[in-house]
């Protein structure tokens, strides 16, 4: 706490008045993080009616939040392994509320008969959360990775 007190450019005792522990900040980083996610989603998936246009704006939301310099969703990836921390419940309630958003867009889906939804929208979050490992500006960027993602998983 004192570093991170120290990097801001206040005193320790100033930052545990917002916060009384790591745990506590953390628990708030990662909310907004969440938040900051589920609200570029969901503004994106307002702007469309078809299925599959939906599920493609909510990916170019979820990697364009992601990827942005600064963001606090990249928070929430990166600290995917929260098995052992103390809050864990509070943090996976958080994470299945945003999941809950790609759980309803891949139901909404025309997909073949005896797709396993589930698989499909655990494997799409899953390669669009490993861009963070491997993502570099310069290249594609973050919508057309998005898309890209997406055709590869798409069977119509």
């Amino acid at each position: 706490m004192r570093d991170i007190a120290a990097a801001v450019g206040i005193l320790p005792g100033s930052l545990y008045h917002h916060f009384p522990s790591k745990e506590a900040l953390f628990v708030a980083v990662y909310s907004y993080g969440v938040e900051q996610i589920r609200q570029s989603v969901t503004d994106a998936v307002s702007r469309h009616a078809d299925p599959w246009a939906r599920l493609e704006a909510a990916c170019v939301a979820h990697l364009q939040t992601l990827l942005v310099k600064d963001s606090f969703a990249a928070a929430v990836i990166s600290h995917l392994s929260i098995a052992g921390l103390p809050m864990r419940a509070e943090l996976v309630g958080l994470r299945d509320r945003y999941e809950a958003i790609f759980r309803d867009l891949v139901g909404a889906l025309p997909l073949p008969p005896g797709t396993d939804r589930r698989s499909f929208r655990l494997g799409l979050l899953g390669a669009l959360n490993w861009s963070l490992a491997w993502y570099r500006p310069g290249g594609d960027s973050p919508a057309s990775v998005a898309r890209k993602l997406l055709r590869l998983l798409r069977r119509d």
